[in-house]
């Protein structure tokens, strides 16, 4: 399975010639990255805001080809008042080619135990680490380290051209043990993938 960073919370993932792409943004709500520029089989978001749920973003194919992703969706909040201030938010736990993917989306709120034992395992976690609008980056670490996926792909944090209010990668990254930590500076990942315990697939940009 290919997975491509397109910016802030944006992916596609690849299985056998089929894209489902996730939270597509709508041009200037994701600042410093440029107008997004992919197609796709199908498209899943997490919630509803522009940097998020646009998804006449994307061209789709329509082509009537069967999905090889199983999609299971929880539902969470976009913060720690159960949505009363940013709405709702819903984690997309996917499966394909006995790989386990999960995304968080704009997670605001710690997970029950509940929920953190249905992603724990992953092949790859795509979580936010920029905190303001989303849990900051300290909660995300400790639900890494109790969810132990295998590989973690930090998301819509501040990236070079971004909003500056959003926190650097580097105060994530920085709460691992050193050596624990590789940082990939590219925007593709093949899975099955060996490596360290914590991977960034980061690119230049921006994130808001």
């Amino acid at each position: 399975m290919e997975i491509i960073w397109h910016g802030h919370a944006c992916f596609s993932l690849v299985s056998g010639g089929y894209t489902l792409l996730i939270d597509p943004y709508r041009p200037g709500t994701a600042a410093g990255f440029p107008a997004l520029d992919a197609e796709a089989d199908a498209v899943v978001c997490s919630h509803g805001h522009d940097g998020h749920g646009a998804v006449g973003s994307v061209r789709l194919r329509r082509r009537g080809v069967a999905s090889p992703f199983v999609i299971e969706e929880m539902a969470t909040a976009h913060d720690v008042m159960g949505g009363r201030l940013r709405g709702g938010n819903t984690v997309h736990i996917i499966r394909a080619e006995g790989l386990k993917i999960v995304h968080l989306g704009d997670l605001g709120r710690r997970l029950t135990p509940e929920e953190a034992g249905r992603i724990s395992g992953a092949d790859a976690l795509m979580a936010p680490i920029g905190g303001i609008l989303t849990l900051e980056p300290y909660p995300v670490y400790e639900l890494c380290r109790a969810a132990s996926p295998r590989l973690i792909i930090p998301m819509h944090y501040y990236a070079a051209k971004g909003s500056r209010r959003l926190r650097r990668p580097e105060e994530f990254l920085s709460l691992f043990e050193p050596g624990e930590v590789e940082l990939l500076r590219t925007d593709r990942l093949t899975l099955p993938s060996p490596g360290a315990l914590v991977r960034l697939l980061s690119a230049a940009g921006g994130a808001e």
